[in-house]
């Protein structure tokens, strides 16, 4: 077929096409449809095998009772505190200072070794009074009232020791007092393991 011939043979075919809209549009659709259905199938395919995914529900958590939130509660609905189950025997807790005696020159430096120990509570909270109206406290003094039945905690052995240095202006005879509480704080004591206990100690001031 010549070159002129094969032009001849297309344009009449351009314009059949162009002619009959109706044939083209129905053309496309099915086109379209063919692929739709082609990707459908392809992605319900590919996903042969797959473990499918799936979003538990949430189960739904029984309400608290009122037994519940009376334990271990600062609510004073709940009660009178209590210990349940009964805790077991309290070990003392103990203080000293060191030099129980000490003498010493007013206007000059003295120094007090001091150690607290228990042996089923922490430490929580000590203080020291150097007889001469100034003291020394650690930490500041918190209190929330406890209600209801209460867990006693586990027991854990508590120690501390500080060296303190003070000096005394004037001359004289002072007595020093080093405290420590155990427990959960320095506060009413709620820890059935906790205690306190004081330790003294004697000072001789001399004038300059």
């Amino acid at each position: 077929m010549s070159p002129k011939e094969r032009d001849h043979v297309r344009s009449a075919r351009e314009r059949a096409w162009i002619g009959v809209p109706f044939t083209r549009v129905a053309f496309v659709v099915v086109a379209v449809s063919l692929i739709a259905t082609w990707s459908t199938v392809a992605h319900q395919a590919g996903a042969t095998g797959r473990a499918k995914t799936t979003v538990p529900h949430a189960v739904a958590k029984a309400p608290t009772t009122a037994a519940e939130k009376c334990v271990n509660s600062f609510d004073q609905a709940c009660g009178p505190f209590h210990w349940n189950p009964s805790p077991e025997a309290n070990q003392p807790t103990t203080t000293s200072v060191s030099p129980a005696a000490l003498s010493g020159v007013a206007g000059r430096d003295l120094s007090f070794d001091t150690a607290a120990a228990d042996q089923d509570a922490g430490i929580a909270c000590h203080w020291i009074l150097f007889g001469d109206e100034q003291v020394s406290l650690i930490p500041s003094v918190m209190f929330h009232q406890r209600y209801g039945e209460w867990t006693p905690p586990a027991k854990q052995a508590g120690d501390f020791h500080q060296t303190y240095v003070h000096t005394y202006a004037k001359p004289g005879v002072y007595h020093v007092q080093f405290g420590a509480r155990s427990g959960d704080g320095c506060e009413s004591n709620y820890n059935p393991y906790g205690g306190e206990s004081v330790a003294t100690a004697t000072v001789t001031v001399a004038a300059s």
